[in-house]
């Protein structure tokens, strides 16, 4: 008799999300990076799939699947199926990708491509097209491993993001949970892809004092000067215990993806060393912690995982 392990599927990733957000792109990607990939999966399939991946395991080792929802009026009906994957997957990766509508629009303008969901006889706009699918779409985003928001991102920030977010599939001796500090300036709009965001413009502002304007947080003076700020040190101290008793709880609920925005005015100073600051005091031998900076120059990222 087999053991129940040994008829798992190893490693499955399932994409999905907003028409328009780079699903294909991402496909490719994953492909890429030694992935069988299959595209416009119809949902109607996953029920046999587990099947058919056991009758040639080497082959369905590694798969991703970029499902084809744009036909799916009811997405209990994936959901179900979702759930039954995971019971029969060792691991399962679930992909939403996500954009702003105001980025869907110029995309399908540049390309001069219908969209698939648009509905002449309900639609004004595509803007309406966009709006119904999001609704449509919630709730398997609410369902999803990682969420990625495609708006701003280059080709080569979304293979970062796609490497970063299956590293553990990858390495399945990584951490049960990786955590992301993202530092980010409210002038410029909040990240979309953020489980939590805390705004650090309490603290100082080394924007005003002329020697450190032009330098940011990742200097040490300037990392001298928000750390020794007024109230910092107990907001560290208090915001780090507050990690350290909720990051147990994400990792017993299953959650593979926590995404922390840390912001400024300008991304430039205080939430940049906040954020170096926070990852250096997180101690989790269960967590794969990492910290990013959106609005700097140049891109910093530093894991510890890796």
């Amino acid at each position: 008799m087999k053991n129940p392990s040994e008829t798992q599927i190893q490693s499955l990733v399932l994409l999905l999300g907003i028409s328009g957000a780079g699903k294909s792109t991402a496909s490719k990607i994953i492909a890429d990076m030694g992935y069988y990939t299959i595209e416009n999966f119809p949902v109607d399939l996953l029920d046999q799939l587990t099947e058919l991946m056991q009758q040639a395991p080497q082959r369905f080792a590694r798969t991703s699947l970029l499902l084809d929802t744009d036909n799916q009026s009811e997405p209990e009906e994936l959901l179900n199926s979702i759930n039954k994957l995971e019971k029969e997957t060792k691991n399962l990766r679930i992909v939403f990708f996500d954009c702003s509508t105001e980025a869907i629009i110029r995309r399908y303008s540049e390309t001069r491509r219908p969209h698939p969901g648009f509905d002449s006889a309900t639609d004004r706009s595509l803007e309406d097209t966009v709006a119904r699918e999001r609704s449509r779409l919630q709730l398997l985003k609410d369902k999803t491993h990682s969420v990625i928001d495609t708006s701003n991102l280059t080709i080569h920030q979304l293979k970062r993001e796609l490497h970063r977010t299956l590293e553990d599939i990858a390495n399945p001796t990584s951490s049960l949970l990786h955590l992301n500090f993202l530092s980010f300036g409210f002038k410029h709009g909040i990240p979309r892809d953020c489980d939590l965001v805390i705004d650090v413009r309490f603290l100082q502002n080394p924007h005003f004092i002329e020697k450190l304007q032009p330098l940011t947080g990742l200097d040490p003076h300037v990392s001298k000067f928000v750390l020794e700020s007024e109230h910092c040190e107990q907001f560290l101290h208090r915001y780090t215990e507050l990690l350290n008793f909720l990051l147990p709880l994400y990792i017993k609920e299953g959650k593979s993806y926590l995404n922390i925005g840390i912001g400024c005015t300008g991304g430039q100073h205080r939430s940049v060393a906040i954020s170096e600051e926070l990852f250096r005091r997180i101690k989790n031998e269960d967590v794969n912690i990492s910290v990013k900076h959106r609005d700097l120059p140049t891109e910093r990222i530093i894991n510890i995982g890796s």
